[in-house]
């Protein structure tokens, strides 16, 4: 007897969730990438009140010291598109899931003397902490 063959199924389907999302960023990621290359360059940064990191001129000692790339790295994380709208966002959501964590205000301190670690429950045990780094506690 012959087995039934196994259908085929095709590549691009209509319900394809995944490829749909991949094409959609893949998109997205194209349309970032032109409206870089395309959009002026801010020389000034009015929000954060200081000058944006211009486009580095090209050495090859700056090159292969690395100076370069990280001047690249500095010049395109200053002029993303939209970058200010992207701030806006990025502040208004950690006001809001600042707003639901619990203990915002709560600090540690932590004093590092020598080999010694001598970490505090809190600000109170701060004071204590530090004269007993500086041998003015004898127990």
């Amino acid at each position: 007897m012959d087995k039934p063959k196994p259908k085929k199924r095709p590549l691009f389907r209509n319900n394809n969730m995944g490829v749909m999302l991949l094409m959609s960023f893949l998109l997205i990621i194209t349309i970032m990438f032109l409206l870089s290359i395309v959009l002026p360059d801010k020389k000034i940064s009015e929000r954060e009140n200081r000058t944006l990191t211009p486009f580095p001129k090209f050495s090859v000692s700056s090159y292969f010291s690395g100076d370069f790339n990280r001047q690249i790295d500095d010049h395109y994380s200053d002029t993303f598109p939209f970058r200010d709208f992207f701030l806006n966002v990025n502040d208004k959501l950690t006001k809001l899931t600042s707003q639901f964590s619990s203990g915002s205000d709560d600090s540690i301190v932590v004093i590092q003397t020598g080999e010694r670690d001598l970490g505090g429950e809190g600000f109170d045990d701060y004071e204590k902490a530090q004269a007993e780094a500086e041998g003015e506690v004898n127990d």
